[in-house]
């Protein structure tokens, strides 16, 4: 049986992705000039691995005993979660910093059309059940 929910949960999660993305970015903008910041970005890939293979062993880090443990959190699971991860292919300033703000300016317009992308084609899917369950009366 098709379950019709399926592509819109999917979708569901890749506009998550997004989202975290563009908090991400937002926060490496926000600290370009601070002194030491280190950037950051999610890592789709194991982010979209988990999620297709349904492993639900992933790990939250914590670096302080303070810090909310994967089994407190409430919400979604760790396997929803994309995993951020520092951005080392950029060059240290002499401050430390290494956020390029060209670079994440065209992060930020590249996750804002995946964003749009995916918007769409949730739209699109929508609108398909609108129609069967229309049609079907």
């Amino acid at each position: 049986m098709i379950n019709m929910f399926d592509k819109i949960d999917f979708y569901k999660k890749a506009l998550d992705y997004a989202w975290k993305r563009n908090e991400v970015i937002s926060n490496n903008i926000a600290n370009a000039d601070t002194p030491g910041y280190k950037a950051k970005d999610l890592n789709f890939k194991a982010f979209l691995q988990a999620y297709l293979n349904d492993q639900n062993n992933l790990e939250l880090i914590t670096t302080d005993k303070r810090h909310i443990k994967a089994e407190q959190s409430s919400g979604t699971s760790t396997k929803d979660r994309a995993i951020e991860i520092l951005d080392s292919s950029f060059q240290m300033r002499l401050d430390g910093n290494t956020v390029d703000i060209e670079q994440e300016m065209g992060k930020l317009l590249q996750n804002s059309l995946y964003f749009d992308g995916v918007s769409l084609q949730l739209s699109r899917e929508i609108n398909k059940w609108k129609t069967v369950i229309k049609e079907g009366r």
